[in-house]
């Protein structure tokens, strides 16, 4: 049986191509690669998209103690928005730390779901 990650974006691409991550607390988060998850609801929050505060200021964060929420510190997940949730081939990818896994080429989704991101709400907090 065929084993699947996901990855979430609030921009709908047919091809995810690797980019260069930066991650304060993990230097397996630093990667110039395409991240996917096994964890579903961690992509979904990446899905919201980020709004900038009026300040211009943007800065979220997941760590383990939050569990599966994204934590805004500045800025807003994209009330009323779309986002999408991408299904990839697993045997893609290499394991790099925890629930996050790598592929170091462009990799073609094998399902995109679009999402509002007004019904997933309660997997962000806002401070």
């Amino acid at each position: 049986m065929k084993e699947y990650l996901y990855h979430g974006s609030p921009y709908k691409y047919d091809i995810l191509i690797p980019s260069q991550a930066f991650d304060i607390g993990f230097e397996a988060g630093c990667q110039l690669a395409v991240y996917a998850t096994s964890n579903r609801n961690m992509a979904l929050c990446f899905a919201l998209g980020c709004v900038a505060d009026s300040e211009k200021e943007v800065e979220r964060t997941m760590m383990p103690e939050y569990g599966d929420k994204m934590l805004f510190k500045n800025g807003h997940p994209n009330y009323g928005g779309k986002g999408y949730l991408y299904k990839l081939d697993k045997s893609k990818f290499t394991h790099a730390m925890g629930t996050q896994w790598v592929c170091y080429e462009e990799i073609i989704p094998e399902e995109i779901i679009e999402i509002q991101v007004n019904d997933y709400l309660d997997l962000c907090v806002v401070i």
